[in-house]
């Protein structure tokens, strides 16, 4: 194809949807608003499956002892989980550093345990286990431990958030694919309009000897450039959002003294999400421009 018949189909696809203004508004909208979904889900998801990810990069569980069990009883558990062949890696968490920990946490109220000591605090062992496949065997042995009051471990936590995140990607899919089917439709009509405005040219150019894809083309390209739009400004609109929202987080966080979750950086996943809202927002565009063609051109 010539790069002349290439400017004029480009050129021609532009003017229609300028022409065709407040339709192509509503069809940009309305993909607008479907990718805007899609976006909410798509970064949830991401970020509740990268947390997840980190959970189980780090499997760890904490064993707490009874806070009245003496040192010959903390050594006694101490050495029982040392000895275990399941267990890499054994940390105590001393009642003085709970203390510390549970001060560092109140931060401005810390005052609140002014005279208070910390036998209420019972020692704890943070485990780092080899495996975690038989992490729910592995808890009812430690708890069988004597001294041992009771055993966390975040797996229950990660399978619940695992089957919510598939929830949530089931939801998203639907929600998405019912607001793209209907930018189709509002895309189609206004690729309708600019057709039967144009019924008498295209009746000429087809009579002069005009291939079937030359007619079609401009009217491809307002679709595609209507959805293209459309996924810039969802883009955009998204990065905003996300973005305040991740800086609000990350401080409050902080201020809670902890970084038990994590928002990645909106840099981090734009790439992959400019990439696919482009790619719905054109072939939407794309495809609503083809059965509008299709259906009301006799080529």
């Amino acid at each position: 194809m010539k790069i002349r018949t290439l400017k004029y189909i480009f050129n021609d696809g532009v003017k229609n949807v300028y022409k065709n203004r407040l339709m192509s508004l509503a069809s940009i909208s309305t993909i607008m608003a479907s990718l805007l979904i899609f976006g909410i889900f798509y970064l949830m998801i991401i970020n509740v499956k990268y947390n997840v990810m980190n959970l189980n990069e780090q499997p760890e569980m904490q064993v707490f002892c009874n806070p009245e069990l003496d040192d010959i009883g903390v050594r006694l558990v101490h050495n029982t989980l040392t000895r275990n062949d399941n267990i890499a890696e054994v940390t105590m968490v001393t009642k003085e550093q709970a203390f510390e920990k549970v001060k560092e946490m109140l931060d401005d109220d810390a005052d609140l345990l002014e005279g208070m000591d910390n036998s209420f605090l019972p020692v704890s062992f943070i485990i780092k286990l080899d495996d975690i496949e038989n992490s729910d065997e592995i808890v009812k042995e430690l708890s069988r431990i004597n001294g041992v009051d009771k055993v966390t471990y975040p797996q229950k936590t990660i399978e619940f958030i695992s089957k919510f995140t598939k929830w949530i990607q089931a939801i998203s899919i639907l929600l998405t694919t019912v607001l793209l089917v209907v930018s189709v439709f509002i895309i189609s009509n206004t690729i309708k309009l600019t057709v039967f405005a144009r019924r008498k040219e295209i009746s000429i150019m087809k009579y002069i000897g005009a291939t079937n894809w030359f007619i079609r083309w401009p009217f491809i390209i307002e679709g595609i450039l209507i959805g293209f739009i459309g996924a810039v400004v969802s883009f955009l609109v998204s990065g905003y959002f996300y973005n305040e929202i991740e800086t609000k987080f990350t401080s409050e966080l902080a201020q809670l003294g902890t970084d038990i979750i994590t928002l990645l950086k909106f840099n981090e996943v734009s790439l992959p999400m400019i990439l696919l809202y482009l790619l719905l927002g054109c072939t939407v565009g794309a495809f609503g421009s083809m059965i509008s063609i299709r259906k009301y051109l006799k080529v």
